[in-house]
């Protein structure tokens, strides 16, 4: 590895701030192209700071140990060929800008590797210094545009957790219990119907089923919002009974894989995990016509990986397209997969044909992150249906998790009952 240092001093840049150094790494087996590099960059302001590699391997070890700001790939190189290149190269580390430099002129390839993620395609016999220059600059301003739109977005699905687990607690705290007493209500009234005219008892009778039936849609909307089990019983739990959930609700038969030994995971990992699987199933449930669908969770020291699949009819090519990250026709569902994905720094995937989907996240795991059962939490007991003299109530629990799952099994919802199909 050939490591090339451009010293120049910093400049101001237009915000204010003292611009950095940017760090170019570039994958290039071409002494030759190499050096028109150096000495292109060697009279740029601010200062550059280029490391080489001759080869995708090198390349991507150097990835391994520090994060450049931006990266120049060739596409022929003595280990990777073509579009190939690109797609090893974007897979271990798809947030940082990369522009490919390149002697294959080739507009398809050009054009997927644009589609793919690629900030820019130049041909080496075309590029002149302020091409090069123009393209690095703009590769680099919209990388950290890109950046700031994925921290606002990590930070508008950061507050939509919190408001689900919010509008969750109010609805079981507030609105459900003025439904139980209600409830009550109607039922002392319906045990004198002796006093009633006889057209009084019937809607009496039916104000008691349509109190029942919002309850029962309350808990399901409340159990959607944010699952109880997810904060009780952590990720395994919750999943089982999502899964078990979805499938009386829909009907489609859901294989469910969890290793035996699932400890606790980070709080936010847990979240992430359980929202891409609930999604995942929704799609499956509104647009990939299969009868069945499959959970898999496995866990490693580092990293915590889901896969989701389903035996229907695929995805449209534009779809995925958009799921990679470019333009296409895109609904909500895949775009907030991704970006929760991407938000803890993990990878997302889909791969579709003709015989069903794959959707696979992977998550890793900080070691010195704190675990969700390690966060002090409320314990919510919850009594079902809603009879007079049964009212939930939140107290502290101090037994672990193992000890609380018999409590909310033997307690839990009984949201299954509802009549409202998937909704988010």
């Amino acid at each position: 590895m050939e490591s090339l240092q451009i010293t120049q001093n910093d400049l101001i840049g237009r915000a204010g701030h003292e611009l950095q150094r940017i760090r170019v790494l570039l994958i290039e087996d071409n002494l030759g192209f190499a050096y028109f590099i150096r000495e292109t960059l060697s009279n740029m302001e601010p200062s550059f700071e280029v490391t080489r590699t001759s080869c995708l391997s090198d390349g991507l070890a150097s990835l391994a140990k520090a994060s450049p700001d931006l990266i120049l790939l060739d596409l022929g190189l003595p280990d990777s060929r073509r579009i190939d290149t690109f797609d090893r190269l974007h897979l271990a580390e798809p947030t940082v800008p990369v522009i490919v430099l390149t002697v294959l002129d080739d507009d398809a390839v050009a054009r997927e590797a644009i589609r793919k993620g690629a900030q820019d395609y130049l041909v080496k016999d075309r590029v002149d210094k302020d091409l090069l220059v123009r393209s690095i600059h703009y590769a680099i301003e919209r990388s950290r545009s890109d950046r700031e739109l994925r921290r606002l977005s990590a930070d508008l699905l950061t507050l939509q957790d919190e408001e689900r687990r919010r509008i969750a607690r109010d609805l079981h705290d507030v609105t459900a219990q003025d439904i139980a007493a209600l409830s009550m209500n109607l039922t002392l009234l319906a045990q004198s119907k002796e006093r009633l005219a006889p057209e009084l008892n019937e809607i009496v009778r039916q104000c008691i089923v349509s109190t029942e039936k919002c309850a029962t849609e309350l808990r399901t909307m409340s159990y959607l919002l944010h699952p109880p089990l997810l904060d009780e019983l952590g990720l395994a739990g919750a999943v089982r009974d999502y899964a078990d959930g979805f499938a009386e609700r829909s009907g489609i038969r859901v294989d469910l894989e969890l290793p035996e030994d699932l400890d606790r995971l980070p709080k936010e990992c847990e979240t992430g995990i359980f929202r891409v699987m609930q999604e995942s199933l929704t799609n499956i449930h509104r647009h990939a016509s299969s009868r069945t669908a499959s959970i898999q969770i496995s866990k490693t020291d580092t990293v915590a990986k889901l896969i989701v699949q389903d035996s229907g009819c695929g995805i449209s090519e534009d779809i995925l397209a958009g799921a990679a990250g470019a333009s296409g026709s895109l609904g909500v569902g895949l775009p907030g997969m991704r970006e929760r994905v991407h938000q803890l720094r993990g990878k997302f995937e889909i791969t579709s044909g003709a015989h069903g989907t794959t959707v696979i996240a992977a998550f890793p795991i900080t070691p010195d992150e704190p675990c969700a059962h390690r966060h002090g939490s409320l314990s919510l007991t919850i009594t079902t249906p809603f009879v007079p003299g049964c009212v939930p109530y939140w107290r502290r629990n101090p037994a672990g998790p193992s000890a609380r799952r018999q409590e909310m099994v033997a307690r839990r919802w009984n949201w299954r009952e509802s009549t409202t199909p998937m909704s988010r």
